[in-house]
């Protein structure tokens, strides 16, 4: 898969600019995808559609699957409260790691105003 190797973003709420960086906090299975739709679309929709484009390419960030602290298992849909691998209770858990600049345009994904995108 093709590597965006000068892509770099800037996301801004009105004129607070919240965040600055080339979206390595990204996954690289969901990267190219979200940068080449960045590249695509950020300067010619209204803001909406940016934040109805950053959101639906974010929408993996929230997913949660259950977790087995015991054996470390993660299963995204058991029908047992009981891990399947060892027995060990499951929790919820998110499946991808957390991140703070990802937390805070998820956080801001209604007022996001603008994306600027230099290469």
């Amino acid at each position: 898969m093709e590597q965006n190797i000068n892509f770099f973003c800037k996301i801004y709420v009105d004129d607070d600019e919240i965040y600055s960086g080339d979206l390595s906090e990204v996954p690289e299975k969901f990267r190219n995808r979200i940068i080449g739709d960045i590249s695509e679309w950020a300067d010619c929709l209204g803001k909406s559609g940016v934040n109805e484009l950053l959101y639906s390419h974010l929408v993996w960030y929230e997913k949660k699957g259950l977790h087995c602290e015991d054996c470390n298992s993660l299963d995204d849909a058991s029908e047992t409260e009981n891990c399947n691998e060892c027995g060990g209770e499951l929790r919820e858990k998110y499946l991808y790691d957390r991140s703070a600049e990802i937390d805070r345009i998820m956080t801001c994904i209604g007022m996001i105003s603008k994306i600027e995108v230099s290469k």
